[in-house]
């Protein structure tokens, strides 16, 4: 961009001449990706550059290229072995993969003199402030997807509990008091972060969000009909299959509803499956539970466009699981436990709910939604209108407004102008 440059206090003043204000996303995940984190960034990133600001990607060597508009995407060097796109730790990622994505940050940042690097995740902070304390004169903009004692202490990740415990003790508090802003997708989130002593007046909420217009109604039976699934009553589930998602609970409900309706079918789109796999062959329901393995989000929006009921089977989340919001554009009737529908879901509006642990009762609510017509046609109508309140370009517009009221010094100020 060269280095006649513009200087002053006001965060979207720091820009070359004649330029957009540049920023760096931190992916520190397989980008593009089929799941939360990924999904988030590139819909985030996407809009932001229709916004006019210079966006750069920085992410591993594991994605599938695609375009995406305005947007530059920087790869680590590619570690030939490492082709592990499933969520979670592990320690290539954090003794090599995130080395890396460290110096490649670090290469981007003084290469586009970028003033805000706007990181996703733990690992993505973390890589982050390295780069800060490096160089200097950048902030940090910590998105805060869900907290770290809800997910590592679930990962099978080889790691004594007790360090686990310890390293949730440590960067839980930390990684939000070391960065400049924190960005949380939920209020139940951000009430934890500032529980760990973070001020309030250093995180904003802005939930995870959907671009509704990739939802367009496509008829059930062409849609079934293009995935080779019959035309049985169909429950779908899609997403991370981690152990804390709760497919297992799932599957044991499902269980129920086959002992009462043996035509009815379950498809879990999502990897890897080879534990779920048994537990099904365990429950002798594997005939009636299709594993479709992970897909491309194209697929994913088939197979809503096919499904009767869509389920949510996770019982604990202080984030904001992104499926959920796929659910609820797709129009949808949604069967959760409550604790993992974070005050978005209102029993016989916009979702079934059932008591978090009542694995019999997440059964009896798809049978429900199956066999009552009206109210499963009235729940996804509700769900759908509830959508209207994660638009994409709303979240793009507040982060946009959040870069516009932090200054260097991580002071706000009151100008909101557009570059």
């Amino acid at each position: 961009m060269g280095d006649n440059w513009e200087e002053d206090s006001h965060l979207r003043r720091v820009l070359p001449l004649g330029g957009r204000l540049p920023v760096a996303m931190v992916a520190a995940c397989p980008f593009p990706a089929n799941r939360g984190t990924p999904i988030r960034i590139q819909q985030m990133s996407e809009a932001l550059a229709a916004l006019e600001y210079d966006v750069h990607i920085v992410t591993y060597h594991l994605g599938t290229e695609r375009p995406l508009p305005g947007v530059t995407v920087h790869r680590t060097p590619p570690v030939r072995f490492y082709r592990n796109f499933g969520a979670g730790p592990s320690y290539t990622k954090l003794f090599m993969l995130d080395p890396l994505l460290v110096c490649k940050l670090l290469s981007v940042v003084r290469r586009h003199r970028i003033r805000v690097i706007h990181a996703h995740h733990f690992e993505g902070a973390l890589c982050a402030l390295v780069v800060k304390k490096i160089l200097g004169g950048v902030q940090v903009i910590y998105d805060a997807h869900t907290s770290l004692q809800d997910e590592l202490l679930a990962y099978d990740f080889p790691m004594p509990a007790f360090v686990k415990k310890a390293a949730c003790g440590l960067l839980d508090p930390g990684v939000p008091r070391w960065c400049d802003h924190v960005i949380s997708v939920s209020e139940r989130l951000a009430a934890f972060v500032v529980s760990t002593g973070v001020p309030r007046s250093k995180v904003t909420v802005i939930p995870m969000s959907v671009n509704r217009r990739d939802f367009t109604p496509q008829p059930a039976a062409e849609a079934r009909e293009a995935l080779g699934l019959g035309q049985e009553p169909l429950v779908l589930y899609t997403g991370n299959l981690a152990e804390f998602q709760g497919v297992g609970a799932l599957l044991r409900a499902f269980a129920s509803v086959c002992a009462k309706d043996p035509d009815v079918r379950l498809v879990i789109v999502g990897a890897p499956t080879s534990t779920y796999e048994e537990m099904a062959r365990g429950l002798q329901i594997d005939a009636r539970v299709t594993f479709a393995g992970e897909r491309s989000f194209d697929e994913v929006r088939t197979f809503l466009s096919a499904a009767d009921v869509v389920a949510l089977p996770r019982d604990n989340c202080v984030g904001f699981p992104l499926k959920l919001l796929n659910y609820m554009a797709s129009g949808k009737a949604i069967v959760a436990f409550e604790g993992g529908a974070p005050n978005v879901l209102e029993h016989g509006r916009n979702g079934y709910l059932v008591a978090n642990g009542d694995e019999q009762g997440f059964g009896e609510g798809i049978l429900t939604c199956l066999r009552d017509h009206g109210l499963r046609d009235a729940m996804g109508a509700g769900a759908q209108e509830s959508a209207s309140r994660f638009d994409v370009d709303a979240m793009a517009e507040n982060i946009a407004a959040l870069y516009d009221n932090l200054r260097l010094d991580g002071r706000p100020h009151h100008e909101t102008g557009r570059a």
